[in-house]
């Protein structure tokens, strides 16, 4: 547990945190190329458009309602202490992920459900109902993600975060594998072979996360077990994850809610397709300090402890912040835009201005990542849940507000607009609550403390 005694515990050593952070960063750069590799190998396939629409749109439903299970790992990292809390919270896992693997069933079997996709995501029939197949072979992700989650939070409670990037390097390397040596064969349609093989690649993943930990728990390895162990209530159980779940739904759904937004400009098709080149370009290169939030969930116990890791993170984020600048404020810019990716020259125009601003991301995520680790640790997670909800209102209103002033302004720019101005002020509530609760352990151990 968290403790602000000084020397009551071994120091943390800046090496440990190197060790425990950049697996973690590999891990999130390999889960972001796989998106990219499917699109790849769809990309090859006889109608490819209509392909790449039904995965975009039965992936991205999918997702959301996935969202949900995303954060399991932290709970199991914070609360997993022993066999009995470990049981409890898979059994909890696995029961939200039934639930969510019923609906998946129910879009992708019932005669309704390719008009229900229809009217969320304005698809034509051809591609809603390949969307509805995809969805039935990717059913089973929503009892694989709880597992997977589950090994991964024993792991780092250990703090060997090379299985969980071997792990990721194997469903990498299954998925690709999948997709460039049987699409075309006919037996699947090239969409629903992308959504078949990523439920392959999360399966791997899984088992073999779980032979690494079930041999860590088999030797009662360091870290995994501790005092505590007791059974988890539900009210415990979601006064943890609730807000988390709150913040991964919310998130999930703000490419879709800005995607509404920049769709009210003068130029509908150009501004989506310009936010939608924008999008996964801020993720791929910002998505490295994620990691920074479970480093600090798992490795702070003492005052020491967190003022290294907030060390680390400040120079990670000004690392990352002259990489990705090296790349946008140099010609570089141009002629990755122009060779690499191909783009017309209205078009890098276009997408260029908003290219610019991505140096800026890896400043409030870097930051927010630790203080949302930070009040994991200590089991406050309540404001994460509000501030999120607190930056798609200001999104909304500031999004709709402004097209409708000027429906000429460039969508792409928009977008990363309100995402950056969402993102800081999410990082400002949270902040500022994880340094209340700071001080406050502060002021306890202060007047715990014996005075001479």
């Amino acid at each position: 547990m968290f403790t602000l005694e000084r020397h009551a515990l071994p120091p943390l050593r800046h090496r440990q945190i190197f060790d425990f952070y950049w697996p973690l960063v590999l891990t999130s750069q390999m889960m972001t190329l796989a998106h990219p590799i499917i699109n790849a190998a769809l990309g090859r396939s006889d109608d490819a458009i209509v392909q790449l629409a039904a995965y975009g749109v039965g992936f991205g439903l999918a997702v959301f309602l996935n969202s949900p299970l995303f954060p399991f790992q932290q709970i199991v990292a914070t609360m997993g202490t022993g066999p009995n809390a470990r049981r409890n919270l898979i059994r909890k896992g696995l029961g939200i992920g039934a639930i969510i693997c019923s609906f998946d069933l129910i879009i992708a079997l019932s005669p309704w459900g390719d008009t229900l996709i229809m009217k969320l995501m304005g698809s034509t029939e051809p591609v809603a109902a390949m969307a509805q197949k995809l969805i039935l072979v990717q059913s089973p992700i929503p009892l694989l993600l709880p597992l997977r989650s589950y090994y991964w939070g024993i792991v780092m409670r250990h703090r060997n975060t090379r299985i969980i990037s071997q792990a990721t390097g194997l469903r990498l390397a299954t998925l690709s594998a999948i997709m460039f040596l049987f699409i075309g064969r006919g037996w699947l349609e090239p969409a629903v072979l992308g959504g078949a093989s990523l439920t392959v690649a999360i399966f791997m993943e899984a088992l073999y996360s779980a032979w690494r930990a079930r041999r860590l728990m088999g030797r009662n390895a360091s870290g995994i077990n501790a005092d505590e162990d007791e059974e988890i209530p539900w009210s415990k159980f979601f006064g943890f994850i609730g807000p988390l779940m709150i913040s991964t739904i919310t998130w999930s759904a703000m490419r879709p809610i800005i995607n509404a937004i920049v769709g009210r400009t003068a130029d509908p098709d150009l501004a989506q397709g310009g936010f939608g080149f924008v999008f996964p370009l801020l993720i791929l290169m910002a998505s490295p300090l994620w990691a920074l939030q479970s480093t600090t969930l798992v490795l702070v116990r003492d005052r020491r402890d967190l003022r290294k890791i907030v060390r680390f993170a400040g120079v990670t984020i000004l690392t990352f912040v002259s990489l990705i600048a090296v790349w946008v404020w140099t010609p570089l810019r141009d002629i990755l835009l122009l060779r690499v990716f191909s783009l017309e020259m209205d078009k890098a125009f276009y997408v260029g201005t908003a290219i610019m601003l991505i140096p800026y991301q890896p400043i409030p995520l870097g930051m927010r990542s630790v203080a949302q680790g930070f009040l994991m640790n200590r089991r406050r997670t309540g404001v994460i849940g509000s501030s999120s909800l607190v930056k798609t209102a200001v999104i909304m209103l500031l999004g709709f507000f402004a097209v409708w002033r000027d429906p000429s302004l460039n969508g792409a720019l928009l977008g990363t607009l309100l995402m950056m101005l969402g993102g800081t002020l999410e990082t400002a509530i949270v902040a500022m609550s994880a340094r209340r609760v700071h001080f406050e352990l502060m002021e306890e151990a202060d007047s715990a403390a014996p005075r001479g």
